[in-house]
């Protein structure tokens, strides 16, 4: 052998072997030791379209598809991942624009944060404030620290100070603010949404006598506890103002907390608790001079169980449900493996050693979330099959050891079916001369006007949120498959006009085969070219009756199981 062969060959032995992907140590310990039955790894189609939705919310391209399945190099599912995740802004470069990415996690938030028509013309500010977060990948303990400590003359003019402004409560059925109801909602939303903690039962009592067998954290906290968690917002005055639309001044004006103030929302307070801004985690007040939501944002960002809730909550976002599950109810009594709680209760979190190390490498990655969104779906077990193994049981799914299928959104489906017909539809932007040029690029479900009436009411039925009082579901319903197989829409949608995906398939020049064509209609609603069987059937369907063949097929295709869940 050549020495400069062995030499080569001697290095590559002793390199340390690549330390495996830290969530794959995790769950795939757990599996072995429990002895799970696991899913085979993803097709690369099954792995394409799942990638593409969950980090687009669209379909992938049909050259994409063929690139892709026909790509032998071993890493091209990193080269994918890569590429979905748009470029960084540099001096001197053009912004990003319209990218797929930051469409769909701009709407993520706009959904968490309830971004709707309380605000008005406020929408379009916090919006573009969270597109421009998110272009410029700013650090996500940085961002909830601007939009808890933001103020404003006017929230159509700073994004960020809407945040605080959605969680407004107005004194009755008038337009004056409750101030103290106010801090109160602002107080169990950011614990909620920051720290996965509901602190809405003890808003109105204390938690002992009835939260014991709901929470048993909870149920050893007080209300005046979360009096002193509202107190930080105590000074914070979010003022409404009227014009041709209304908006709001958030500003800090206000002498504190008032304890005898009336509440529209909950039974009187206790006027002689102690209502000293205090941080329900840890005791922890205000530094001498400090402002108080400056110190609330400083404690609330700094807590290890800011990093866990957030991991926790794109986790379960990306693979279905949570490691603890529901991503807003922790019981923080039952986390730590070291000290389980007293039976019969038992640990909340499927895997905590995970969680905890997950959250402190979201740390240690300055908060970084497109690093987060791509160590999870680097990860062996993101990339798992959702064909269930011989031997599974509904019990397992909290041990990850397949994917666990969902129904795409409202959002989803409705720019999914667009996209699958090549009949895109645009939306007028409320409050903007703006269009947006599918669902995911609107601002807000209001954009959806109601003289659209086939969309409003398909997205209304497949679980769109308001932003208000309706929360998003993917629960699949008999509704739902009745406007997909007789709605007048779909059934527009589908057929060969001018222009749509038919159109430009079939009278293409050179004409395409049959074959073709039903290749290209699998791999645009599937990402995958039909069986040898789908392909027999459908080619024969052609060649009988080729455009009205064309246009059932592709009725059958947004039908399927497999397209409607990923």
């Amino acid at each position: 052998m050549p020495r400069l062969l062995l030499a080569l060959l001697l290095a590559t032995l002793t390199l340390p072997a690549q330390e495996p992907n830290l969530i794959d140590r995790h769950i795939f310990a757990k599996i072995q030791a429990d002895k799970i039955p696991v899913a085979t790894p993803a097709s690369d189609s099954e792995f394409l379209r799942r990638l593409y939705l969950d980090l687009t919310g669209q379909l992938p391209p049909t050259s994409v598809a063929r690139q892709f399945l026909a790509d032998p190099n071993p890493q091209k599912r990193t080269k994918l991942i890569d590429s979905l995740f748009p470029p960084l802004p540099v001096s001197g470069m053009r912004s990003v624009d319209q990218a797929p990415f930051l469409d769909r996690w701009t709407y993520f938030f706009n959904d968490l944060f309830r971004n709707g028509q309380l605000l008005q013309e406020g929408i379009n500010s916090f919006h573009d404030h969270i597109y421009k977060s998110l272009t410029l990948n700013i650090p996500y303990d940085e961002f909830v620290r601007d939009l808890l400590t933001a103020s404003a003359v006017s929230t159509w003019a700073s994004g960020p100070a809407n945040f605080l402004a959605r969680s407004h409560v107005f004194e009755g059925d008038g337009y004056q603010m409750n101030h103290e109801d106010t801090a109160d909602e602002i107080a169990i939303n950011t614990t909620k949404l920051f720290l996965g903690v509901n602190l809405e039962c003890i808003s109105c009592h204390d938690g002992a006598h009835h939260l014991e067998k709901v929470n048993l954290w909870l149920a050893s906290r007080q209300r005046a506890e979360m009096w002193r968690q509202a107190s930080f917002f105590g000074k914070t005055f979010i003022d409404p103002s009227y014009g041709r639309f209304p908006h709001f001044q958030v500003r800090d004006s206000r002498p504190g907390y008032n304890l005898a103030s009336r509440s529209s929302l909950r039974p009187p307070r206790n006027k002689k608790a102690d209502i000293t801004p205090t941080f329900l985690l840890t005791g922890q007040q205000p530094l001498p001079g400090e402002n108080y939501r400056q110190a609330y944002a400083r404690l609330l960002t700094t807590h290890p169980q800011f990093a866990r809730a957030t991991v926790n909550l794109f986790w379960a976002e990306l693979m279905g449900q949570g490691i603890v599950e529901n991503p807003f109810d922790f019981d923080l009594a039952r986390q730590d493996p070291q000290n389980p709680p007293p039976a019969p209760w038992t640990l909340q979190p499927s895997h905590p050693a995970l969680l905890n190390e997950l959250a402190e490498d979201f740390q240690k990655h300055h908060y970084d979330l497109r690093h987060l969104l791509k160590r999870i779906v680097s990860s062996r077990a993101y990339q798992l099959s959702a064909q269930a193994p011989p031997g599974w049981k509904s019990t397992y799914d909290p041990y990850f050891a397949r994917r666990l299928t969902r129904r795409l959104s409202a959002e989803q489906t409705w720019d999914a079916i667009a996209q699958l017909t090549g009949h895109p539809q645009s939306y007028k932007v409320t409050y903007a001369d703006k269009r947006a040029a599918n669902i995911t690029q609107t601002r807000s479900p209001q954009d959806i006007e109601k003289s659209d009436k086939p969309t409003f009411l398909a997205l209304q039925s497949f679980g769109q949120c308001d932003r208000y009082a309706i929360a998003p579901s993917r629960k699949p319903t008999m509704v739902q498959s009745a406007i997909l197989l007789n709605d007048r829409a779909i059934r527009d949608r589908v057929k060969l006009t001018k222009g749509n995906r038919l159109d430009s398939l079939l009278h293409a020049d050179p004409a395409p085969s049959n074959a073709a064509v039903v290749e290209e209609l699998y791999l645009a609603a599937l990402s995958r070219p039909p069986s040898n069987a789908e392909s027999n059937l459908a080619v024969e369907l052609l060649r009988e009756y080729r455009e009205p063949g064309a246009e059932d097929l592709l009725w059958v295709l947004l039908n399927r199981l497999d397209f409607l869940f990923y």
